[in-house]
């Protein structure tokens, strides 16, 4: 849930946290412990430049981290991750990002953290950021361990580098290589949600105007913010506890119904047939019903609105945008995208009002009809829900999700057209599912759904029950248009497997058919189908 709706059991949670791990707040308030907020979960990885020119402000620091470690746990209520990585022309990797453990993270500053050598500017900053951001493993790195901890996508997600030093890669040269690289990073961090907060510390002027605009770029781009110490270090502890209390909220929504107002967990039915995702063949608007030409290159719109009931103010982020094939219990991986194939995505800013991305897919497969799963990813707007592996559970909860399965058939009457429905398992069990037809515009015709060998004898093996159907082959069964059903099919965890639909018109027309996959009664994904049909 948001950190307003939950502010009461995150308060008695953060005492709880605070007390075991024995930190103590400052005797005195000061505006930056003013400034902290409620930020809800918070993933928080420290980079730092750790050379014999940094001694003042790791000193500064160590003097300092009691304090920034006790504001994270209590504004993140307890739910929260640190990281913490140091570099000279090299990676350490100090702690990786897990739970509770901010006592390992003060205890290693505090205790053992020092500045010292470094072989002359510059040093590996831009590389140490793409250890953190993209998750690097040691292997083939000048790294003494892989950093595999996981970004959670419902927490607010910061890196804080402090560096007084040129990015330098592993090669302790300073030239464009290493520019483009840590612009790289900073794209890389936005598309992951991961807002970077440098600390530039001036130690050797002469360098800060190259080292101010590189620095100042990754806050831009991120949505983080940039702050100059002195050149003896002092102020970086309060720089950080000041960077750490930004947690202003924005809440951009996609519908999943024409009614959805962005309100989490959505209140109302269907979650896969968004009316904010379209397919068109160009820019250009195009109606809710085109389908994609395949192999050609078309856009997939979707429509952002701003602002949601959880925050306000102009948002930055990525819309991402992935696709399947037609079908239900699509499973979700955030990781590897699970079931799910990334067509691509859009950096953008989007203001009060209504802003529409536009995405190509180029050389669209076929032929064959496809899911379409949007995702808004942003520092200032965190998923509330912790995605699991149940994408309509995760469209459900998160106003950051959108999910379109839609189909328009043309076909003539008495003429067969076919198209394909996917049945899978996404809840990470053995489960029961429906196969669920309903019309929402009569259907005057037959609809036809064969199973195949292997969905067939699952459906026998359930206990072969049903409702409306009537079979007419060896593995078909003909629906009522109206309302049919084949119940009780077993399915084992991350399990798909496709039937085959064919339409039947009598007359023409527009018919528009639901088939609808549900696992003990909860709504695992559907298809509406949008049949035109002509005269002969």
């Amino acid at each position: 849930m948001h950190p307003s709706r939950r502010r009461g059991a995150l308060l008695a949670v953060a005492a709880l946290a605070v007390s075991a791990v024995q930190f103590t707040s400052p005797a005195v308030a000061d505006p930056a412990a003013a400034a902290v907020s409620r930020c809800g979960p918070l993933d928080v990885a420290f980079v730092l430049d750790d050379t014999g020119s940094m001694g003042g402000a790791i000193a500064n620091l160590k003097t300092g981290i009691n304090s920034i470690v006790n504001d994270v746990v209590t504004a993140s209520g307890g739910d929260y991750q640190f990281g913490l990585v140091t570099f000279k022309d090299n990676v350490t990797i100090h702690n990786n990002l897990a739970p509770g453990n901010a006592a390992a993270v003060t205890n290693y500053v505090t205790n053992t953290l020092a500045a010292g050598g470094g072989g002359g500017e510059p040093e590996a900053s831009d590389e140490a950021l793409n250890t953190v951001v993209n998750n690097r493993a040691a292997a083939g790195r000048p790294q003494n361990v892989d950093f595999n901890g996981t970004w959670r996508s419902n927490a607010m997600k910061f890196v804080v580098l402090v560096t007084d030093a040129r990015p330098g890669g592993f090669d302790d040269a300073h030239g464009a290589v290493d520019v483009a690289n840590a612009a790289q990073w900073a794209n890389d961090a936005l598309g992951k949600g991961i807002k970077i907060s440098p600390v530039y510390v001036p130690t050797s002027p002469a360098f800060t105007p190259v080292i101010t605009p590189i620095m100042q770029n990754y806050a831009t781009t991120t949505g983080g913010v940039f702050t100059q110490t002195t050149a003896t270090g002092a102020g970086t502890a309060d720089a950080i506890r000041k960077q750490l209390s930004d947690c202003r909220q924005t809440d951009v929504f996609m519908r999943d119904q024409v009614s959805d107002t962005g309100v989490e967990t959505n209140p109302n039915g269907t979650v896969w047939n968004s009316p904010d995702i379209k397919v068109c063949p160009g820019l250009a608007d195009c109606g809710a019903g085109t389908q994609p030409v395949v192999g050609a290159t078309n856009y997939v719109h979707v429509r952002l609105n701003n602002p949601g009931p959880y925050g306000v103010g102009t948002a930055s982020g990525v819309l991402k945008v992935y696709r399947t094939p037609a079908g239900g219990g699509t499973t979700w991986n955030n990781a590897t995208n699970g079931d799910w194939v990334f067509i691509g995505q859009q950096a953008l800013t989007v203001p009060a009002g209504v802003t529409v991305a536009k995405i190509p897919w180029a050389n669209i497969p076929g032929p064959g009809h496809f899911c379409l799963l949007a995702r808004w990813v942003s520092a200032t707007d965190p998923m509330t829900f912790a995605e699991g592996p149940n994408t309509a559970l995760n469209t459900k909860n998160n106003n950051n999700i959108a999910w379109k399965n839609f189909q328009t058939i043309r076909g003539r009457v008495l003429e067969p057209v076919r198209s394909w429905f996917t049945l899978g398992n996404a809840t990470g069990r053995d489960a029961k599912t429906d196969l669920v037809l309903t019309a929402e515009k009569p259907v005057r015709g037959t609809v036809v759904v064969d199973l195949g060998r292997e969905l067939l004898e699952r459906w026998r093996a359930g206990g072969g029950q049903s409702a409306g159907v009537k079979q007419v082959g060896e593995t078909a069964f003909q629906f009522d248009p109206q309302r049919a059903g084949l119940f009780g099919i077993p399915l084992k965890p991350g399990e798909r497997h496709t039937a085959e639909l064919t339409f039947t018109p009598e007359a023409p027309g527009e018919y528009l058919t639901n088939l609808v996959q549900f696992v003990e009664g909860e709504d695992h994904g559907g298809v509406a189908y949008q049949v035109l049909t002509d005269r002969e």
